[in-house]
This record gives C-alpha cells, structure tokens and sequence, in this order.
C-alpha cells in the first residue's frame, strides 16, 4: 500500500512539473527596432512688412528621419555583464530639405544628415555606461515628450546657444549616490566641440544636393559638407536625478572652443554653469525650467557675458489633444565692449494626435534675434508627422 502511494505521489508530481514547463516563454527578446518618421510643415511669417510662404524656415524642418536601435541579445539572455561589453547601438539618418541652405544662394538644398550615430557599452555595475559615437549634448535632460519632431525644440539652449544638437565624442555616466529614494548620477562628456557642424542649417551634413538650375554648380550634384576642424571640443559635466524620476534636478558645467555660429570662420571660448528643474505626471505633463550663465570669449578678442533661460511646458488634454508652450531667453552684454544682444523666441502648438504614429500640429510663434541683424518674425506653421516602423 506504502509503496502504491509512493508511486502515485511521483507520477504526479512529473505530471505537474511537465505542466509548469510547457508553460515557461521561451520566445527570444526583441532586440532591434527599426523605425521611420516623416515631418512636412510649412506656413508663412511675416519678416517686415511682407509675408513669407515656404516648407520650414523655422522649426524642425522637413525632413525623412530612420532610426535603427539595437540591444546585445546576450546580454538580454544572460541579464548581466560580466565585466564589460556592448549593451546597445543607436543609427540615425534624415533627409532634409532646407529652403535657404546657405550654400545654394537661398535656393534650397536637400540633405543627407548625421543624427543619433552611437554604441553603448555597459559595465559589470548596472547603472554605469559608456556610449561613443555622434550623441545629444547633455546640455542639461530635458527632452520634450514628442521629441524628434516638435517644433518646438527650436528653443532648446543646445540649439540656441552652442548651434548644433549632437557631436562626435564619448559620454560616460555612473551613479554617485545609489540610495533608492534619492538616487543621483554624474555624466561626463567631451566631444568634438561641434567639428561636423559646418554653417547655418548644415550640422552634420554628409552631402547636399542643390534644387536650383539658377545654382549650376551645385545643381543636382552631390557634395560633401564643409567639415572643418578648428581644435575644437566641449567638455560637460552634469549631476542629477535620473531621467525616469518625476521630479528631476540637474547641475551642470561646460567648457569649450566651438566654432563661432555667426562667424563660421573662427571659434568660440564658451563657460556656463546652470541648473535645470523638471517635473512629470506619467506620460500627460512636464514642466521644465532651465539657467545657464557664463562667459563668451571671441577670437577678435571681445568678451561678452551670457544668461540664458528655457522654459517649457506639455500637457495632455486628452487622449488626441495635447497643448504645449516652449520660450527661450538669451541675453548677452559686452565686457569690454558696449555690443548687447537680447534673442527671444516663444512658441505654442496643439496637437492633434490621430493615432501613435499619425499627429497633426499647429504652431504659432515669435522670434527676435538681435544677434543675426535684429531679425524679427511671427507667424505660424501647419505640421504634419507621420511615423511607421517594426520591432524584430
């Protein structure tokens, strides 16, 4: 009878661990993400006492933007590094079309670009990582929620201070405090100081292609960019919550000889210090506010003080509407010279989401530059973006 039981008591527990295994996934992890955006806008502003109509001269322009992103399937598989090896890899290219490229005499170019072109190694310590390659400044964290092509990331102290989003170098973040209630990073960085940005409207630029019979030599012919290297580079130091906090807090520091975007010819000296301040609810609001002061030293031998502010604010009204309002403030005063210079730009869109991939946006803005002639324009654009892609 004992032993009867005993076989019962076998048989059914083979029964249940063959159960419980039949259960168990074993499909491999996505690891590769391909995806596609496509951006067209366009609309008018007035610049004097005339209306301009064209495809993009503000904002994000109109572009076809391909993105590849890869994660190592072994260390998916194993969960862990042992020492050191590749965790991801980013590829990123656009087409653009650039209206008034300023090699063409304003006759329009289209544009094979660098974007997001880098690899990402890991460490045996989990939150420690290395990435090197064409990467966004980490001028301060403040991505928008529909980052790529918002038109209002215009605004952004990259662009309006340094002139360029990415450069080619290595970042390198690791964490200083690692209490789970109040954790703090440190990122370094030290790139090329914008050595593929090479003029107004063309960093990153691989080769362009007139539009203009008018330009014959540029005239449907490729060409590389003018890629020049000044001895340049930027080296950024930034500490503060991580990005996935819901409310963030950042410092950091930056030096570096950049080229000189209103004199592509010679460099620029740049020191800021600033901080920024965010705060997110799930997926629905952001506010953010970001400082930056410091010191420009030109190559005539001018210097000129630095302040600038970014604040910007998304909101969700619902499931297919959603508002948003970026400014930018920049103001620069002579130190040994009597040259001022105030820039302000503000912008507000509302979107209309039709689908994950599919948003419809109107944007109204205001811009002053008094650095590029005292330039001064309002108007608006209609902007569409349309994206598609696949997970393998």
């Amino acid at each position: 009878m004992l032993i009867r039981l005993f076989l019962v008591g076998v048989f059914q527990l083979f029964i249940l661990s063959s159960f419980s295994q039949t259960s168990i996934k074993f499909t491999k992890p996505q690891k590769a993400f391909l995806y596609t955006q496509l951006n067209l806008h366009g609309g008018g502003f007035f610049d004097g006492d005339k209306i301009n109509f064209n495809a993009a001269a503000k904002g994000i322009r109109n572009r076809v933007v391909t993105q590849a992103f890869f994660r190592s399937g072994k260390t998916l598989q194993k969960g862990y590094i042992r020492k050191f090896g590749v965790r991801n890899a980013c590829f990123a290219l656009s087409l653009d079309y650039d209206p008034f490229y300023f090699r063409t005499n304003n006759s329009g170019a289209v544009q094979l670009r660098l974007m997001d072109n880098w690899i990402g190694f890991g460490t045996k310590k989990s939150r420690r990582n290395i990435w090197v390659g064409n990467r966004r400044l980490e001028y301060g964290r403040n991505p928008r929620m529909d980052g790529e092509a918002n038109f209002m990331n215009r605004n952004s102290l990259q662009v309006r201070d340094f002139g360029f989003w990415w450069d080619l170098g290595t970042v390198y973040r690791s964490p200083i405090i690692k209490n789970p209630e109040n954790r703090w990073d440190i990122t370094l960085q030290l790139s090329s100081g914008g050595w593929l940005f090479n003029g107004a409207g063309s960093q990153g630029t691989l080769m362009y292609m007139g539009t203009s019979r008018e330009d014959s030599i540029n005239y449907l012919s490729l060409s590389g960019g003018d890629v020049k290297y000044q001895n340049t580079f930027l080296a950024i130091a930034n500490i503060g919550r991580p990005t996935y906090s819901q409310k963030e807090i950042n410092f950091f520091v930056i030096v570096g000889n950049i080229r000189d975007q209103y004199n592509l010819d010679s460099t620029l000296l740049v020191a800021r210090i600033g901080a920024q301040h965010t705060i997110k609810m799930k997926e629905s609001f952001k506010f953010g506010n970001q400082l930056s002061i410091g010191q420009n030293s030109y190559a005539s031998g001018l210097t000129s003080f630095a302040a600038l502010v970014n604040n910007s604010l998304d909101f969700s009204i619902s499931s297919r509407l959603a508002v948003g309002i970026c400014q930018y403030i920049g103001f620069y005063k002579g130190m040994n010279h009597d040259q001022d210079y105030f820039d302000y730009s503000i912008v507000s869109s509302l979107a209309y989401i039709a689908s994950p991939d599919i948003k419809f946006r109107f944007n109204v803005f205001y811009d002053k530059e008094e650095h590029l002639g005292n330039r001064e324009h309002i108007g608006a654009y209609l902007q569409m973006v349309v994206g598609f892609g696949k997970r393998l």
